[in-house]
């Protein structure tokens, strides 16, 4: 046994070399855990060695080598497109390989994500989800596509939103009416409101993509449905005749991703090219499905976009990992103020302020990343089940769904606030481009509207959940294979106990803060479900009455089944993790997060009666309490978070924690940073002509 823990950490020291003696030394010695073990929690060797291999091969190759200066857009474009095909030659993960360790694929992407953002999402847009949307959707005689993207043939995209029309998808306008004559659909885009928009590699570089358009056949109208459609000759990447395609400009961000836009003109495909295994055409033009309610097909040939809601959790925590590592570094360096008399200043992360508004981000960035780490894995082995015949629990992919529509705005928006906490606590260098704080801001913001706006995506949830709450005493292990609906066991009895804990002991501790949580969750379904049946009490309809539930119910019920899912898996995780002194520390990161997250939703806790007197003031104790237990130790969990500071990129964030050597560094080497203005005549033009003055 020791010996095996011993080759352990000898091979992460292989991966993880000794840091960098300096300013962050101080804090380092007083960690009482091994940062290096603290990665195994969500890490495991294999994980490990992709990442190491990939970021290896960036570093060692000019091609990866950051730039300066910011550059124009279409030489953003051109550099993630190279830097896309280089990545794709080394082949880091087959297919075959993430068959066997499905946990993989988070590594392969949290790799690229920690480097750049749009070169990760142009590799998953142009290969993964347009491959990965034929598996699930088309029949065998689509996998030619496949194969042609696989060896990079062709690039795909995926064109669902259009101009006028991203939330409602049954409201889409471009058209494909089937003739039977010709065996061939005709995609049609009535104006540019029709227009297919926001098409990720689309704008200048897409061969393919996977259109979602109206299936029109004998002047019925069968709605949506996906088909591969060719854009672009691969050859010359010019469009074919009756495809109008281009690029949509810059955005706020990611701008190495060219989004598109694309309209047709009775544009003429195949009939094989309709993705029709849950529902199509015969040669005559007759409609067959194995469904037999539409909508169950509906919601069925939109599945593929879970996927992409349970990446974006993990997408949103890289973006919070590596600002987070970077506040932290830089607020155990800065000095400001301290006692009178002293010999030295105090490190900000010294006072109380910068720890309260950092360091609940820090627990909740290792309760994402320990969650989303297990949630990619689960999608990716129900992906290859279902490719293998192995179909799962029908429960299992409904829960899934609820879930994703959960986790991808809870994380979107803790991503947001956290970083721009980070941005805020950094100071004024803070806003340096060069701290990365501000490029990892903007790339985020995507994250709170693709894939689902996160308001309208939180509404699938509260609506499952709304289907259980007539259910609850029935509930089944096999209704909730996920274990996402436990808070309802015993609901009716226990949302008639009120807290039995009001010291800041006992709100500290993380089982009494779960089944705070419990409470929380079931009283708030239990309040949206009252106020959605007396809405339809009262001559509502069904929309009427979801709508005028959404505030401070529904949209809070999906937030807080979400949050209330993320911490019992967060908490689970750190009491089964086998080393003692790196448990200890997550539990102290469970009862932070779980206090963070529950003061937040501290007036509904009031409102419902379950707290009572002072508890409220012991509560936010708790979080203060919390955050300066961890405050010495959390340089060292900035280390486990941090990626390679070459993928870092950050003056602040540096390992060494030499700050101001690198600002130094960065600001005297900048390009034209030391010399006069080409235009200096100007300057001196304009001046001249100034009036003077007595």
């Amino acid at each position: 046994m020791e010996s095996s823990k011993t080759l352990v950490m000898d091979e992460l020291k292989s991966y993880f070399p000794d840091l960098p003696n300096g300013p962050l030394d101080n804090y380092r010695k007083k960690a009482t855990f091994n940062w290096r073990v603290m990665k195994l929690v969500y890490d495991n060797m294999t994980t490990i060695k992709l990442k190491h291999d990939m970021w290896k091969f960036m570093e060692n190759n000019p091609l990866f080598q950051h730039s300066d200066t910011s550059l124009p857009l279409d030489e953003e474009r051109r550099i993630a497109v190279k830097r896309m095909y280089a990545i794709f030659n080394e082949n880091f993960l087959p297919s075959e390989l993430l068959i066997e360790e499905p946990k993989l694929f988070q590594a392969w992407s949290e790799a690229l994500f920690m480097f750049n953002s749009s070169l990760a999402v142009k590799m998953s847009l142009t290969f993964r989800m347009f491959s990965n949307t034929i598996q699930g959707s088309g029949g065998p005689h689509m996998y030619d596509f496949i194969e042609a993207s696989e060896k990079g043939k062709i690039g795909g995209c995926f064109a669902l939103t259009e101009v006028s029309h991203g939330s409602n998808a049954k409201g889409m306008r471009t058209t494909a009416t089937y003739c039977p004559k010709t065996k061939q659909f005709v995609i049609h885009s009535a104006d540019f409101e029709a227009a297919k928009f926001w098409v990720g590699s689309l704008g200048q570089c897409a061969t393919h993509a996977i259109v979602y358009a109206i299936l029109i056949s004998k002047g019925k109208n069968h709605g949506l449905h996906a088909f591969v459609v060719p854009i672009r000759d691969p050859k010359t990447l010019k469009p074919f005749p009756g495809v109008t395609v281009g690029d949509i400009g810059e955005k706020i961000g990611l701008n190495g991703v060219d989004n598109g836009f694309v309209m047709f003109n009775n544009y003429h495909i195949p009939k094989e090219y309709a993705l029709d295994k849950l529902g199509g055409v015969d040669d005559n033009g007759d409609y067959k499905t194995p469904f037999r309610d539409p909508s169950k097909r509906f919601g069925a040939s939109l599945g593929i976009l879970s996927g992409g809601r349970v990446n974006i959790t993990s997408i949103s925590t890289n973006y919070l990992q590596k600002a987070i590592v970077i506040a932290i570094r830089y607020s155990a360096v800065r000095k400001q103020f301290g006692p009178q008399g002293a010999a030295e200043e105090t490190p900000v992360l010294e006072y109380q302020q910068q720890q309260v508004r950092l360091l609940p981000y820090l627990a909740t960035t290792f309760a994402f990343r320990i969650f989303c780490t297990w949630f990619g894995d689960l999608h990716i082995r129900i992906m290859i089940d279902s490719l293998l015949g192995r179909a799962g629990p029908a429960a299992r992919g409904v829960e899934l769904h609820a879930l994703s529509a959960s986790a991808k705005p809870l994380c979107a928006w803790a991503a947001r606030d956290a970083i721009q906490a980070c941005r805020e606590a950094a100071g004024g260098h803070g806003y340096l481009r060069a701290a990365g704080l501000g490029d990892l801001r903007n790339d985020n913001d995507a994250n709170c509207t693709y894939e689902g706006e996160n308001s309208l995506l939180l509404q699938q949830s509260s609506n499952w959940l709304l289907t259980m709450w007539p259910k609850r005493r029935e509930i089944k292990d096999e209704d909730t294979p996920l274990g996402s609906l436990k808070f309802l066991e015993n609901a009716d009895e226990y949302l008639k106990t009120i807290c039995p804990w009001t010291t800041v002991d006992e709100l500290i501790d993380p089982c009494n803060l779960i089944q705070m949580y419990k409470w929380l969750t079931a009283y708030v379904l239990k309040m949206t479900y009252e106020k959605v049946s007396k809405l339809k009490s009262e001559g509502k309809d069904n929309l009427q009455a979801k709508d005028e539930s959404q505030s401070y119910n529904a949209i809070s019920l999906s937030v807080i089944y979400g949050e209330n899912y993320i911490l019992n898996h967060f908490y689970k995780t750190a009491k089964a993790f086998e080393d003692a002194a790196c448990r200890e520390i997550l539990l102290q990161m469970v009862s932070l997060y779980g206090a963070f997250l529950l003061e937040k939703h501290m007036a509904t806790l009031y409102i419902g009666g379950y707290l009572r007197a002072q508890a409220g003031a012991a509560l936010r104790e708790a979080v203060l309490r919390a955050s300066a237990a961890l405050r010495p130790h959390a340089p060292a969990l900035a280390d486990t978070l941090a990626p390679p500071d070459f993928c870092l990129n950050s003056v602040l964030g540096m390992a060494d924690g030499q700050v101001y050597k690198h600002i130094q560094n960065k600001v005297m080497t900048s390009p034209g940073s030391m010399t006069r203005p080409e235009w200096w005549r100007d300057v001196v033009h304009w001046r001249a002509r100034l009036p003077s003055k007595l």
